[in-house]
């Protein structure tokens, strides 16, 4: 297989424009993150957090009974998290890299969710084999990829690739809208 295309993190200078008024009028993060595989009383692994924008729409979502373990391996990022939401009762904002989970346990996830966050992963093999480890047997890894720079060839790479890596894949290659692709997983 040809390697995965990374991209470059994104700068933490600019976390202004992923946690915006604007944001929230142009793209749906509810319906978003309910297509993704979301529910109430969820353990949630959101991976590449950034600034915490779609945080507080997990958080809400699992609510009182579930819980968030938010990471970035951006120190600038995980400190703006936590000065906006770090009032979240059910949210651990973390620094921490995807291929190395040392702070999560075996199976103690039941979905991972990057939400425009994969594409920047340098050891995509590694990680995914972290999200294999930490996920619950019969959990969600679910990947959000923005449209405009995740092109359709490469996210049918990601797809093969994760389903060569102990996942099947959930429904269609990817559901899309104007912003961005779904790609949904179930640990084998």
């Amino acid at each position: 297989m040809s390697k995965l295309k990374t991209f470059p993190l994104f700068n933490s200078r600019l976390s202004f424009i992923l946690d915006n008024g604007l944001r929230a009028i142009v793209e749906n993060v509810e319906k978003n993150i309910l297509l993704m595989g979301i529910k109430p009383g969820m353990r949630v692994l959101e991976v590449g957090c950034g600034s915490g924008f779609v945080t507080g729409y997990l958080s809400e979502t699992v609510a009182d009974s579930g819980f968030i373990i938010s990471i970035d391996i951006q120190e600038k990022m995980i400190n703006k998290a936590k000065i906006k939401r770090g009032f979240l009762k059910n949210v651990d904002f973390r620094v921490e890299n995807a291929s190395d989970l040392k702070s999560v346990k075996d199976q103690e996830i039941d979905l991972v969710l990057l939400y425009y966050s994969f594409h920047e992963i340098s050891s995509k093999d590694k990680a995914v084999s972290e999200f294999h480890r930490v996920l619950k047997q019969g959990g969600i890894l679910s990947l959000r990829e923005p449209r405009p720079e995740v092109f359709r060839k490469d996210r049918q790479l990601y797809k093969e690739f994760i389903e060569g890596q102990g996942f099947e894949s959930v429904g269609n290659a990817a559901i899309c809208d104007l912003l961005g692709c779904h790609l949904k997983f179930i640990k084998k």
